[in-house]
């Protein structure tokens, strides 16, 4: 007997032409996900005039300003006041990823210094206050207005530093500024938001302003293990640099 063998094609594609054409579809879909999702890269910089009273070196300016007053008036002298320190300069920058809502990380820089000097015959006056801050931060930006108005919010790690120089000699009142030197640093979480109005210059390149505030409290600062006391009252100085600042920016788009 002639036995016929049956041979079997098996088909290029494996699956049936209903899951064919359902993944097409998908992969489809995918692509035109991954289109929509297409995120441009932004780095926006600029220089920013920081608003601030910290209420413990203001204290500390005006009880040493009094102080000075006294020797002034008893050493016929005329040492100048210390100014109270009310901002800095400085700038902001951060990389943001994403359209129309966009994150990414930043930081702020800003600087403040204050003091006088002088004399009292041979007695040599010297007040020196020198503050920095630094943070870095998670950055949050919407534009209710594409290309013109952006709102943003940020929160992170701040730090600040005080560099502290007295040359101040003894007196016959109930505050005089302790003599030394001492660098005071701290940390703690800071916050802020802003607005931003911008004009295109070019298609990827928008210039303008910007305004916001920013919580920075430090509940203390030390030099080794010796908290801050700068009006000597025995209790740890908090120092709060929260405030408006305004200023400046650039903004350059890459498109990924």
């Amino acid at each position: 007997m002639n036995r016929q063998k049956t041979v079997t094609k098996v088909s290029p594609h494996p699956l049936p032409q209903g899951a064919r054409v359902r993944g097409k579809t998908l992969f489809f879909l995918l692509l035109l996900s991954f289109s929509a999702w297409a995120m441009p890269l932004t780095f926006e910089s600029g220089p920013h005039f920081f608003r601030t009273y910290p209420p413990a070196l203001s204290a500390f300016v005006q009880l040493t300003n009094q102080a000075i007053t006294y020797g002034n008036e008893t050493f016929s002298g005329s040492i100048s006041p210390i100014p109270l320190i009310s901002g800095g300069l400085g700038v902001r920058a951060a990389e943001t990823l994403g359209e129309p809502l966009a994150i990414g990380l930043g930081f702020s820089l800003f600087g403040a210094k204050t003091g006088t000097e002088g004399a009292w015959g041979a007695q040599k006056v010297k007040v020196s206050l020198d503050l920095t801050y630094a943070d870095i931060h998670a950055l949050f930006t919407f534009p209710p207005i594409p290309g013109i108005l952006w709102l943003g919010a940020s929160g992170g790690l701040g730090r600040a530093n005080l560099n502290y120089a007295v040359d101040f000699p003894s007196l016959a009142l109930s505050f005089v500024p302790a003599a030394g030197e001492a660098i005071y640093t701290g940390q703690t979480f800071v916050a802020s938001f802003f607005l931003r109005a911008a004009w295109p210059i070019f298609s990827s390149l928008t210039a303008g302003v910007e305004a916001g505030f920013r919580w920075a409290l430090f509940p203390q600062l030390f030099s080794g293990e010796t908290p801050m006391d700068l009006n000597r009252d025995g209790k740890p100085d908090p120092l709060d640099l929260s405030g408006f600042w305004l200023g400046l920016s650039l903004r350059v788009e890459f498109p990924l």
